[in-house]
């Protein structure tokens, strides 16, 4: 009766065990998705300044200064 008792009492740690690597598992991949989201909207916003920026520096080029103007 005694081992029995060790069986079981060494399966449901055994099963613990199992359901604690699970659970770290997918709270890597759901981190690790996270990142990988978060680099493509910096990604996104890099590439969204450049075109900003160069289509003001287009529309600075291309206007003429006034008179007077420094």
């Amino acid at each position: 009766m005694r081992t029995r008792t060790r069986e079981v009492v060494r399966m449901l740690a055994t099963f613990r065990h199992s359901a604690h690597c699970r659970r770290l598992r997918a709270a890597a991949a759901a981190q690790e998705s996270r990142a990988l989201a978060d680099e493509e909207t910096q990604d996104e916003v890099q590439e969204d300044e450049r075109t900003e920026s160069s289509s003001v520096d287009e529309w600075l080029a291309s206007r003429k200064p006034h008179r007077g103007m420094h």
